[in-house]
């Protein structure tokens, strides 16, 4: 027979607990333990009285190492995931040793979640540590993802109701990313370049989000600036990693680290990607499908990308979709209501202007990527398309928002030294 730990995920209150326990009484015979697991509350269980519940407070607040901790510690054959306000329906035939998940409806979008699944299985195929993961719910779809458990069956599970809110949905965008499998093909390889100034609070999301991709960049290489908090030893612990290349220098300005970076890359194109922002899962994957038909004389793609506003709490709500457009004309680039992103740089290209410019205007440290755009529209097209895969973060650290006001006095500087039209 099947013994049971059942893992309840983030429940939103003592009420909608207490509803999810009570929806368990059918398989009261075969249940072991109960698990509560809140990366925002650990006083859910307080004054409940039942005798195989108890509240797990999260290890390193790491949903994914929590809970591979509470699945090798159980005795439990099987584990069924309860996520929010989840709650059994019926009771349901179960067939052993296979993976059942429920089927999550946001609008459009539709995400799946491990429900019921053999101890044996999680122990082999482990979840993926989560603490560096912008939404840590997105653990679950990736796990389905990664292991590729295609035999999967629909469970009956009464699926959490989620509100409508635009910042919501955008989210539940993001981890159904995490779905995206693989449709393997010949594409250009693709190198992320990261350079970081002090943002020790945002470096971690940003390389993970590189690294953990369901089609792996070619290179991922990073380089600090010079910062002066714990942004150099983060970006050191991820140089075990494969793929990954980390480099270290005195501060010189954005422009003058991506120049480092750039004479290490060996791959035909270049995604940048900012220290405090963060790529879908999908990222690589969708860049290679356009890269794949992008016209000879093309030396840049881009697209679009969310906004979301950083919370003292540590979590992000979104404000905003930046649509792209196609730019024809030099002079566009400094009446572009919005920054190009994501940039895909053509390597070979970057390389023909010898890489990013280092004007004296704020010794190259600011509008970097204006002045790189600048340069590389004498050598070819910039090609637009209406794809989303990269996200940023808006927060009062910021260099661009703390510096926005010399804007102007870039663009001055620009007519004045250069041709722009």
């Amino acid at each position: 027979m099947n013994t049971l730990l059942v893992c309840i995920i983030n429940s939103i209150n003592k009420q909608t607990l207490l509803n999810t326990l009570q929806s368990l009484k059918p398989l009261h015979s075969q249940i072991l333990e109960i698990r509560c697991i809140s990366l925002k509350s650990n006083n859910l269980t307080k004054d409940i009285n039942h005798p195989l519940l108890e509240q797990i407070s999260p290890i390193d607040n790491d949903l994914g190492l929590t809970l591979n901790y509470v699945i090798e510690e159980s005795k439990a054959t099987t584990v069924l995931f309860l996520y929010n306000t989840d709650y059994l329906q019926s009771d349901f035939p179960i067939t052993k040793d296979t993976i059942h998940h429920i089927e999550k409806e946001y609008r459009n979008v539709t995400i799946n979640y491990p429900a019921f699944v053999p101890v044996s299985t999680l122990i082999k195929y482990p979840f993926h540590s989560s603490k560096h993961l912008v939404f840590q719910e997105a653990v679950f779809p990736l796990w389905l993802s990664k292991e590729n458990f295609n035999s999967s069956k629909v469970l009956n599970i009464k699926p959490t109701k989620i509100n409508n809110f635009r910042s919501e949905i955008e989210k539940q965008k993001v981890i159904h990313s995490y779905s995206h499998k693989l449709n393997p093909k010949k594409a250009p390889s693709i190198a992320v370049l990261i350079c970081a100034y002090n943002e020790e609070s945002y470096i971690d999301a940003a390389i993970q989000s590189a690294y953990l991709q369901n089609e792996p960049a070619d290179e991922i290489l990073i380089m600090d600036d010079g910062s002066t908090d714990h942004t150099a030893s983060r970006i050191n612990q991820w140089n075990k990693y494969q793929r990954i290349r980390t480099y270290f220098q005195k501060n010189q300005g954005k422009a003058n680290a991506l120049n480092k970076l750039l004479s290490f890359v060996t791959s035909d194109f270049i995604l940048e990607l900012d220290a405090d922002d963060w790529l879908d899962y999908n990222a690589i994957s969708t860049i290679k499908n356009y890269l794949s038909h992008l016209g000879k004389k093309d030396v840049l793609l881009y697209g679009n990308f969310r906004k979301w506003k950083q919370l003292p709490n540590d979590e992000v709500i979104y404000t905003t979709h930046a649509k792209g457009k196609q730019i024809y004309h030099k002079h566009q680039l400094f009446k572009y209501s919005l920054p190009l992103g994501p940039r895909i740089y053509r390597t070979s290209s970057l390389n023909a202007i010898h890489g990013f410019p280092t004007i004296p205007f704020e010794e190259g440290r600011l509008y970097e990527d204006v002045t790189v755009l600048h340069s590389l529209f004498d050598l070819g097209n910039f090609c637009y398309h209406d794809f989303t895969i990269y996200n940023v973060r808006e927060h009062d650290q910021s260099i661009t928002k703390n510096n926005h006001f010399k804007w102007r006095d870039y663009v001055k500087f620009m007519e004045q030294n250069f041709k722009t039209d």
